[in-house]
């Protein structure tokens, strides 16, 4: 793929992908970690207007309720989140994410079902995350293999094929990424290689804190009512997961 010169609109970029099987009814989902594209944005608005989902996170659902209001900001906040991935895979411009945040879509069998978002610090070192689904889809496991995907990628944890994971701009796919996607499960595109990945989770949000625990996060602090979160005093519970802790987990026997 060539990377010479901003890519094309609304490209959208394969970041990773992982067939999951489903623990309780044994059926599978290709799930695929990627860039945003314009057209999430009424997916995008589905979770982030439910009071469910929003209920341990920082936004106000109400401000996403209003159907031409609510839309048009996840509009905006979808092009945005496109373009800043364009620049960044499309131009392996990795530097730019220092300080910011970039939201990569997760989709099962080609639907939007959610996201995970990651900012890398300042010194390019570490980096921060946190994760969001559609509450039908969750229970299945998907949010715990977008984690896997994203720490690999995060960690740059594994090899990167030559193919990138370019869509073209309609979203379809090259005959050339089409074919690799058909063989291969795993990071398509270069990670920044922090060291440390951390979160901080609401201390009520017990499948957040279960799913953390399970991909291996330690928990590292209890910072008692520490946030005024929707009307109630809370706790915030720290949790971070090292490189080398994650590389050991993959690689257990080196």
């Amino acid at each position: 793929m060539s990377t010479s010169g901003p890519p094309a609109a609304a490209a959208v970029y394969i970041v990773a992908r992982s067939v999951h099987t489903v623990v309780t009814d044994g059926s599978t989902a290709k799930l695929v970690l990627r860039t945003f594209s314009p057209a999430d944005a009424h997916t995008f608005r589905a979770y982030r207007s439910d009071p469910a989902t929003a209920r341990f996170q920082s936004w106000d659902p109400a401000t996403y309720a209003s159907e031409e209001h609510g839309l048009s900001l996840c509009e905006i906040f979808c092009k945005e989140q496109n373009a800043l991935g364009a620049r960044v895979f499309g131009q392996t411009d990795l530097v730019t994410l220092r300080g910011r945040w970039l939201q990569l879509a997760l989709d099962a069998d080609g639907a939007h079902i959610g996201d995970i978002g990651v900012q890398i610090w300042a010194d390019g070192s570490q980096a921060t995350i946190g994760i969001t689904l559609l509450p039908a889809v969750t229970g299945r496991g998907y949010g715990r293999v977008a984690m896997r995907m994203a720490l690999d990628w995060l960690f740059a944890a594994v090899p990167v094929p030559v193919a990138g994971g370019e869509l073209q701009s309609d979203g379809s796919r090259s005959q050339e990424t089409a074919e690799d996607e058909e063989i291969m499960d795993g990071v398509f595109l270069p990670g920044p290689a922090v060291r440390r990945v951390s979160a901080d989770i609401d201390a009520r949000n017990e499948r957040s804190l279960r799913l953390f625990d399970r991909v291996g996060f330690r928990k590292e602090g209890v910072h008692i009512q520490a946030s005024f979160c929707k009307g109630e005093l809370t706790d915030d519970v720290d949790v971070a997961i090292l490189r080398s802790e994650w590389m050991e987990r993959k690689l257990p026997n080196v």
